[in-house]
């Protein structure tokens, strides 16, 4: 398979800058000595099941990865987004993008409605905020630092197995962003794109 991100897909490099385009090359280079990977169109992974319509405007995903291993026990999607900045008043700050992210999804097995998880912060623990959540892990020891919000509490806990739980503690980074719509699990990093973050974010959907 060829590696040479610039001869598979030139075009897809055109709008960033000599820094991003480096940048760019070096996650996909990583993510190839770990995976197997192609570039495919967005209208050929599940963003668009996912996405709703008041999706935020000022983040649009760029290049899109199909990502698989060799015997295809598992696959899932990497989104390499652009963020735009904001003036005050909410109007973009320049033409060029501002900052690139990296984001993933998913295609569960079931159907598990509507769930949110989050680690929850310091302030959030000393001010003990748990009643706009709908599932309490307080008395949880393996769980009781995430916030949980499902939508149907049955489908919520059947999707916490023990394994997933044991893979949502064990990533490194609390800002973590997880997100489940039904049979597709959203997650990433509101962070800038790095290669630590592009493989953290691959190795956690290759495992959830």
């Amino acid at each position: 398979m060829e590696l040479d991100f610039r001869k598979l897909h030139p075009s897809k490099l055109f709008d960033f800058s000599k820094k991003e385009e480096s940048l760019i090359l070096e996650v996909y280079e990583k993510l190839f000595e770990n995976y197997d990977l192609s570039v495919i169109r967005i209208e050929q992974s599940p963003y668009n099941e996912f996405k709703t319509d008041d999706e935020n405007p000022l983040i649009a995903p760029k290049i899109v990865y199909c990502i698989t291993d060799r015997y295809k026990k598992f696959s899932f999607y990497l989104f390499i987004v652009n963020k735009k900045g904001t003036t005050v008043k909410g109007a973009r700050t320049t033409s060029e993008y501002d900052s690139l992210q990296i984001w993933g999804l998913k295609k569960l097995n079931d159907n598990f409605g509507f769930i949110t998880i989050n680690k929850k912060k310091l302030a959030d623990k000393i001010a003990g905020i748990f009643s706009s959540f709908s599932i309490n892990f307080n008395k949880d020891s393996d769980f009781k630092d995430f916030y949980v919000l499902g939508s149907d509490q049955y489908k919520t806990m059947s999707f916490l197995t023990l394994d997933r739980k044991k893979t949502i503690k064990a990533f490194p980074d609390d800002e973590f962003q997880l997100t489940i719509k039904n049979n597709l699990l959203s997650f990433g990093l509101p962070k800038d794109l790095s290669v630590n973050n592009a493989l953290m974010t691959a190795n956690f959907l290759k495992e959830i």
